[in-house]
């Protein structure tokens, strides 16, 4: 996966919009799509009342950063009918333009005309786009540095951190982890041989001469 930038969206309000079914009070969403190409990334508002409805809907989305100059970011505004709904009218901006009134990283309102099919314009819409920092996948280089990211290691039977020596350190050893203590070597594996035992003697001791019964002849 290559690098992205997160895309921030509000869908706020919208403004003197057409209402279809003129004896019933409009209830309207904003499907919001992201499009490059074939691939499309689709997610939806929830419903307003009225001729000037108010979301204050969230959405994020991430753009690929080598797609920013081919991806457009579509809104639809549908209103609610038991026949079917149907698209009172639409906005749709490049990416790379929202990317450049947004270089500050700041979020920025914008307010756009609503577009119907014939081109007429039917309403205002306003929203709010921010761009965050680009996000790089594990193990790709970092922007403006000739390093990797360090990775950190698991020992995967005990989860102890691999030691990792710093330049300049190399004569030194790693430390050895054994029952989670450093600097203790690891216990021996099952089935080792214990070193041979030495055991000492004892000096025998000599009989000594019982003596002899006295003769009384």
């Amino acid at each position: 996966m290559e690098s992205y930038r997160p895309l921030d969206i509000t869908v706020i309000s919208a403004t003197g919009l057409d209402n279809f079914l003129y004896f019933f009070r409009m209830r309207v969403y904003v499907v919001v799509s992201l499009l490059n190409g074939d691939s499309v990334v689709e997610k939806k508002t929830h419903s307003s009342h009225g001729k000037n409805p108010k979301w204050n809907h969230r959405i994020k989305f991430p753009v690929e950063e080598s797609a920013i100059h081919t991806t457009i970011l579509l809104f639809v505004i549908r209103q609610h009918r038991v026949c079917g709904d149907r698209d009172i009218g639409e906005v749709s901006i490049p990416v790379s333009e929202l990317l450049e009134t947004n270089s500050n990283g700041l979020e920025h309102v914008a307010d756009y005309q609503v577009q119907s099919v014939r081109g007429k314009s039917v309403g205002t819409f306003t929203f709010s786009h921010q761009f965050r920092d680009k996000v790089c996948p594990v193990g790709t280089m970092i922007e403006g540095s000739s390093h990797r990211p360090t990775t950190t290691h698991v020992n995967n039977q005990q989860g102890i951190p691999a030691y990792h020596q710093p330049p300049g350190y190399a004569n030194y050893p790693a430390p050895q982890y054994g029952t989670g203590v450093g600097w203790y070597p690891a216990p021996a594996p099952p089935g080792y041989p214990y070193p041979p035992q030495h055991y000492h003697q004892m000096p025998q001791q000599q009989p000594q001469p019982q003596p002899q019964p006295k003769s009384t002849d």
